[in-house]
């Protein structure tokens, strides 16, 4: 008995193989010297590809093509290639129902290389529980998974910056995953307008909870701006990824309100030249001198005061060389009560009484405010 089961399913299944050897050889194009068969349907399968294949099942979000069925949108049942796509570049395929990434692909000058490589490096072609079917929760994680330097220096850095690990943020809240005309792949033109479409409330500082101020409405009103702000760029003095230095600043800055000077632990003279701290005399440096005596030798230099105590970073509402209206030394709080002459200006805080100063004859043999790095 058990030998005439046996010997009956060898017959069934030699004469399947025969008829599906038939089959084959009917299809039109069929080379029995091809490579082997992958995937071979007759045309009545071409939709009921989730009978075997149910790749949406209990997925949240599926891609259109496989939540109607439609699987022969992207793939030809009878290809030979394993893949079965109609396409084979990648991402030739999707550009063919994205339209506006093949406009991407071809004009823009800074497209993701992942994006000429392959859509499927980030996204699910067929379904996924993540928004976009991307293939990993968090969008900070997912850019993460190939940009593993960045992962590193962002969980490392003492000072983090907080919008990389927001759930609704990360990397996609300042770089286009796909690409852009900007360097970089930015949303926008300049960093500043960038920075400031967060930073146009008061946030809390990550490092040590302070209240950040309300930067869009602080460069508003005071619209004398530092250097970089003019050029619209915060990263010139900010890392965006975050730093080890205080404020995420890209070089140290002191902490203190004195601090003996040295250049390296000032970011202001990774532009700024030392010159105008270190040399007692000088008619080149600055215009802060009485006749030729730098002021700014005895306040920093000298005295080791920090040039935040009396210099706003951002701007300010006169035309000064950035000085601010109030400040503090310490735990004092007063106004710097600053005037500004043609020939100088004068000053009266707390720390010393009101003292004037006056360039004289001796005039400034480059620009007047100061000779920047190059």
């Amino acid at each position: 008995m058990k030998y005439s089961i046996l010997i009956t399913l060898i017959l069934i299944f030699l004469n399947s193989s025969y008829l599906q050897a038939q089959t084959m050889q009917k299809t039109p194009g069929y080379k029995p010297e091809t490579k082997k068969e992958v995937h071979q349907h007759s045309k009545k399968d071409s939709h009921t590809c989730v009978k075997c294949h149910d790749v949406a099942e209990g997925k949240k979000y599926v891609h259109m093509p496989a939540k109607i069925g439609s699987c022969t949108t992207c793939h030809n049942i009878f290809n030979k290639d394993k893949n079965l796509l109609r396409v084979e570049d990648n991402p030739g395929m999707c550009v063919m129902c994205h339209p506006s990434k093949r406009l991407l692909l071809l004009k823009d000058e800074n497209v993701h290389p992942s994006v000429k490589q392959a859509c499927t490096g980030c996204h699910d072609p067929h379904a996924g529980d993540i928004k976009f079917r991307l293939k990993h929760d968090k969008r900070k994680d997912l850019c993460m998974s190939c940009h593993t330097e960045k992962k590193e220096w962002a969980n490392s850095v003492k000072n983090k910056h907080g919008a990389i690990f927001m759930e609704d943020g990360g990397c996609f809240a300042c770089h286009d995953p796909h690409g852009t005309s900007r360097p970089n792949m930015l949303r926008v033109d300049t960093t500043k307008e960038l920075c400031l479409s967060c930073h146009n409330k008061s946030l809390k500082r990550e490092e040590d909870g302070v209240m950040l101020p309300n930067m869009a409405k602080h460069l508003e009103e005071n619209t004398k701006w530092h250097g970089p702000i003019v050029a619209g760029e915060c990263t010139g003095c900010h890392n965006p990824h975050g730093s080890d230095n205080s404020r995420m600043l890209n070089a140290p800055y002191p902490k203190k309100s004195t601090t003996k000077f040295k250049p390296e632990n000032y970011i202001c003279f990774n532009c700024h030249q030392n010159e105008k701290i270190t040399n007692k005399s000088t008619v080149e440096f600055t215009n802060f001198r009485k006749n030729k005596k730098n002021l700014h030798f005895i306040h920093v230099k000298k005295s080791s005061i920090v040039c935040g105590t009396c210099h706003e970073f951002h701007g300010v509402k006169e035309d000064t060389p950035l000085l601010k209206s109030k400040t503090h030394f310490g735990n004092a709080k007063f106004n710097l009560r600053f005037i500004k002459a043609e020939d100088g200006g004068s000053c009266n805080p707390i720390c010393h009484g009101k003292k004037e100063y006056k360039r004289g004859e001796f005039e400034p043999k480059l620009i007047k405010a100061d000779k920047v790095k190059k």
